[in-house]
């Protein structure tokens, strides 16, 4: 009998279909509300970049105003959690019904729900990459660590903590909008000519020093 071996490509599809079917399933309840808070994110209209920002402004003065502890802050918000875990998908069951779920609204939901496991993804893809540097070259992992926290940390010392966090919060909820306009892909890129021509114009001083 032939041995049939399944590519790596072929045992992943069922891989990720199972954990799209999973995703999905965990966010039936909150779909209604997933698609058009998805439009805002993405800027569907010329006005939702200025919604987003004024919302997050709006929530951060106030925390700003009442100064809240961080124990407070953190029960606040876990509160906030799961009241919206209770009452959207309670909300959702009474108000919209299964049936007026159309077939364009699905595959939206299904490309949310694609572009939410490529994001985790993304995530394990650096895990893995810094445990194969750890053990691979652990020098060059201590020294890479190192200034990222010395970076994060000197960073920290410069601005204040709720401004980052602002800050923070600000450029992600505007990360969807710039990824879906392009903006991001074409900032990166300009990033890495930038890095490029800087090791460039590196090597090309080290070569004339040589000589």
């Amino acid at each position: 009998m032939a041995d049939v071996r399944q590519s790596p490509q072929s045992q992943e599809q069922p891989h990720a279909s199972t954990d799209l079917q999973n995703l999905k399933k965990d966010l039936e309840g909150y779909r209604e509300i997933i698609l058009p808070f998805n439009k805002v994110l993405e800027w569907e209209k010329p006005h939702y970049p200025a919604i987003l920002v004024g919302s997050i402004t709006f929530i951060f003065s106030i925390v700003w105003y009442l100064e809240p502890s961080v124990l407070t802050s953190f029960s606040l918000l876990g509160v906030i959690l799961c009241l919206v875990d209770f009452v959207v998908p309670t909300l959702s069951s009474y108000l919209f019904s299964s049936a007026e779920w159309t077939i364009v609204q699905e595959r939206q939901f299904e490309s949310i729900c694609i572009r939410l496991l490529n994001a985790r993804r993304h995530i394990i893809n650096v895990k893995n990459a810094l445990a194969i540097l750890k053990r691979d070259k652990p020098r060059v992992y201590l020294l890479v660590m190192m200034g990222a926290f010395a970076l994060m940390a000197w960073i920290g010392s410069l601005i204040d903590n709720l401004l980052l966090t602002y800050l923070l919060m600000v450029f992600l909820v505007l990360v969807p909008g710039l990824r879906k306009h392009g903006i991001l892909q074409k900032l990166t890129s300009n990033i890495k000519e930038v890095v490029m021509r800087m090791i460039k114009g590196k090597e090309k001083a080290n070569k004339t020093k040589t000589n």
